[in-house]
């Protein structure tokens, strides 16, 4: 059996490449909120009553804030003043996830939880509609 091979032209293909490459950066173009900027806060501020519950004390947030498309999404441990990690829940784990959705300009807390082991934030995409990208899916 022979076998065949298909071209492209060469400028269709650089086209295509272009136009997956336009397409993939504007899908990921999430951007870390910078810290001690005033977003950073008030998204913190919001979410902190709830984690405090959890957690049981007052925390600090150290981690990856990042937002996109109206959406923002942090991942990383709640801390002491010290620096020293709150183990919380049943885990014992200082594990923390939020997300903060904008709604007619206003953000709220859609989900924030500490003292996890399991990725279940993953399903997200699905239950809440975040982008896949912003919560490290592909």
């Amino acid at each position: 059996m022979k076998s065949q091979t298909f071209s492209l032209p060469c400028h269709l293909f650089f086209s295509l490449v272009a136009a997956v490459l336009v397409a993939g950066s504007s899908v990921g173009a999430q951007e870390e909120v910078a810290k001690g900027s005033a977003l950073r806060k008030s998204l913190f501020e919001l979410a902190r009553p709830q984690i405090e519950q959890q957690a049981g004390q007052k925390v600090l947030f150290e981690g990856s804030l990042k937002q996109l498309n109206g959406w923002a999404f942090f991942i990383g441990k709640i801390v002491k003043g010290n620096g020293a990690e709150i183990r919380g829940g049943d885990s014992e784990s200082g594990d923390t996830v939020i997300l903060w959705q904008k709604r007619a300009g206003n953000w709220g807390v859609v989900e924030a939880e500490t003292g996890f082991t399991d990725a279940f934030y993953a399903a997200w995409p699905e239950t809440k509609g975040v982008p896949r990208s912003l919560i490290g899916l592909q």
